[in-house]
This record gives C-alpha cells, structure tokens and sequence, in this order.
C-alpha cells in the first residue's frame, strides 16, 4: 500500500500531525475520500481497499486521536471545525478539487459538517452507520457518562465497552464488536471524551441541514439491526431531497466490515453513478 504523512497547516494557526494513506489509481481522476469512525483508523476499510482501487484514487485519513494522528492541541474549542481544516489542506495538499466521501458512523458526522460549510468539494456521500439522532434511551445511559464532573472521574473505558454492546448487541455484530473495543483501548481519554461530545451533539448538524438547500447525492446505508440511530436516519432521508438509504438485512451499526460484499456493491454502484453524471456534464460545459 502506498501512503504519504504530512504535517499540515491549520490555517496558519498552529501544526498539527495528521497521518493519511494515498493509494493512486493512474487510469483515473476520480479520488474517494474515507472516513473511519471512533476508535478507528485507516484499517477499518481493508476489506473495501482492494476493489474500491481498481477504478478510483483512495484517500484515507486517520482523524485526530486515532490510528498514527496526533491529538489536536487542547486550544481547539471545536473539533469539527479543526479536523475539517486539517482535510480540506490535505485535500489541497494533494490537489484533489473534488472527491466522493465514504464515511462509517463518527466519520459521517465529520462529512456532514464539509457537506455544510465546503459542499463545493464534495461530490457525493456514503454514510454508513450514520449517526444523528439518538434513541432516547441511549441518551439516557450516554449523557451521564460525559457529563463534565463525572467523565473526569469514570475510568472512561468502562462506558466505551459497555456502549458497545449495546450498541452491537448480536452474535452476528461479535466482530464488530471486537474491534470497535480493541481500538479503543488506543484512544487518550482526552480523545475519547473529545470525539464522544461530538457524537453526543451530531443531531445538532442535521438541524443546519434542515435549514440550507442541500444537494449533495448522499447514500445512507444502515443495518436493519442498527436500532440506536435507524430510526432517526430513516427520518431525516425522507426529508432531504438527494438522499436515499440502503438497508442491509441482518446487519448491525458497522455494515462495512459485518456486510462488506454488499456495502461495496451497492457503494460502488452509487459513486460510479455520480462520476459517470460529473463527465457527461463537463463535456457538455466544454
């Protein structure tokens, strides 16, 4: 596998380490952009890498905290706002004008915050396992654990492992499972406190959706065994025009790795769509 790691710039502001892997395609123009989720890294999308790079250019970054990334610096106030502009320089860095984005569960938050504020380098989108609204349940169990005065306190691997089950409860989600608490055991607390408020709060940037005239093509694709956030998703898609979602039968929140001859099938079919859409309309402009 070919990769690259770079220090990128964060406005100028401030150097930030974030590590990333560029597998080129030289037959294309196409880039596809990935996004782990949390506790994750690059690795999560071994079994998408070997057929998703024989038509496209690969982009996979770790985000701050995980895999081989430094942790951003404890002055950043937003981590949305931070990991954006530290892609958008590696975008830039790379010279990739526009991608296609896949994302899995925390990844899809981050796409969703490009998608508001630099839609222009976005193509399309595949958020697998998309997180939004939570069950109020879930709420229920999660806040307390991340509430200021007591996640200081809770070794904060308990909840992580505990979520997790619940979460992927089913014999079928086992390997999920598996790695989703294997990963973590690598996560700072800080990193892991700082990714969770974000997930806690991801309703937050479907409420700016709701608001703005998007239409970026997006593929939510869901396990139908994904009862914290289906039904939230299932919602939201109804209400955006150029959404759609793909349900995969007997499949829990990380359909990627429990499902990845689906989830690639009907990903790929979805990118080649829009790619194909992109050059018929640019020999049209031309």
């Amino acid at each position: 596998m070919n990769f690259t790691a770079r220090d990128s710039d964060l406005l100028g502001q401030t150097q930030q380490q974030l590590y990333y892997e560029v597998i080129p395609n030289l037959t294309s123009k196409e880039w596809i952009v990935f996004f782990h989720g949390l506790g994750g890294n690059c690795s999560i999308f071994k079994k998408q890498i070997p057929l998703f790079k024989e038509k496209y250019n690969l982009l996979l970054i770790d985000l701050p905290g995980h895999g081989e990334s430094n942790d951003l610096s404890k002055k950043e106030t937003s981590t949305l706002l931070a990991t954006s502009h530290l892609v958008i320089d590696i975008l830039n860095k790379e010279n990739i004008e526009t991608a296609h984005f896949v994302g899995v569960s925390l990844g899809t938050i981050l796409m969703q915050y490009i998608a508001i504020h630099y839609p222009k380098r976005i193509k399309s989108m595949v958020l697998a396992g998309a997180v939004a609204k939570w069950r109020t349940w879930g709420e229920i169990i999660g806040r307390p654990t991340l509430m200021k005065g007591v996640r200081n306190l809770l070794p904060y691997k308990v909840p992580y492992v505990a979520f997790a089950f619940i979460l992927m409860p089913k014999s079928n989600h086992k390997t999920s499972r598996k790695i989703f608490i294997r990963e973590a055991k690598k996560l700072s607390k800080k990193a892991y406190h700082r990714w969770a408020l974000v997930a806690r709060d991801a309703y937050k940037l479907y409420n700016q959706l709701k608001g703005l005239n998007n239409k970026i093509p997006k593929l939510y694709i869901s396990g139908n065994e994904d009862h914290m956030f289906l039904k939230g998703i299932n919602a939201y898609v109804k209400n955006e025009e150029f959404s759609e979602l793909h349900l995969i039968d007997k499949c829990g929140h990380v359909c990627n790795i429990e499902k990845p001859v689906e989830f690639n099938e009907v990903t790929l079919e979805f990118i080649h769509k829009h790619a194909a859409a992109d050059q018929v309309l640019y020999k049209k402009i031309v």
